[in-house]
């Protein structure tokens, strides 16, 4: 188990490394602000250090290194353990891919990410759909609302929904992008939906399951 334990930790560690080292060899190369923000057309509106890209990717690794320890709920981590490293890999490796491609294109005088912001976003939609159904109740991970963490069950129910539709709105959305040409009409009714609705039913079958009692 120790072993498990100490090659998926190096695994994480190896993930975050990497972007990391792409960055200082060419460190030299990069301008003093890189963008670190963009619209759905992919075009900059942000800039900022270049340590961001090492802040960032450091400060995901550890956050979610400790979150099992500083839970209240921290128990329950052993319950999703293989889940939980599963969040971290796809985490890591969305920012680490995202701010890859950021200097990439920036080291060759390219500025634009094009579509890759918007089919990221979706891409770890479907992703973390499918590992959303085996979260169990915690303070840091999940759709955290009063109902969700008053009522285990209201978190599970809701929590296998959400997944679903975050699975299949991520790939609804990935193939709208190639029909419709302007992201913002894929990517906000699509987004608003899979997170603003798993809520609302988390309530309706909170206030269904109290009426029962």
């Amino acid at each position: 188990m120790k072993n498990q334990t100490f090659r998926r930790e190096l695994l994480l560690i190896i993930l975050t490394a990497l972007p990391i080292i792409y960055l200082l060899i060419n460190w030299s190369n990069l301008p003093h602000q890189l963008p670190i923000h963009f619209d759905v057309n992919g075009d900059p509106n942000g800039y900022g250090s270049k340590l961001v890209f090492i802040i960032l990717p450091l400060g995901l690794y550890f956050l979610m290194l400790v979150l099992p320890f500083i839970d209240p709920r921290k128990s329950n981590y052993d319950i999703f353990s293989s889940t939980y490293f599963k969040l971290r890999v796809v985490l890591i490796l969305f920012i680490g891919i995202i701010d890859t491609s950021i200097i990439y294109n920036i080291l060759h005088g390219v500025e634009k990410m094009g579509f890759l912001v918007p089919i990221s976003i979706f891409l770890i939609f479907t992703l973390l759909g499918n590992y959303m159904g085996n979260i169990r109740p915690n303070y840091f991970v999940g759709i955290r609302v009063p109902w969700t963490l008053n009522n285990d069950m209201v978190w599970i129910r809701t929590h296998k929904l959400a997944g679903r539709l975050w699975f299949w709105g991520g790939l609804i959305g990935i193939a709208g992008l190639f029909i419709i040409k302007n992201p913002a009409v894929v990517m906000l009714p699509i987004i608003i939906f899979i997170t603003v609705f798993p809520i609302v039913y988390s309530y309706i079958i909170y206030q269904k399951i109290a009426n029962q009692q």
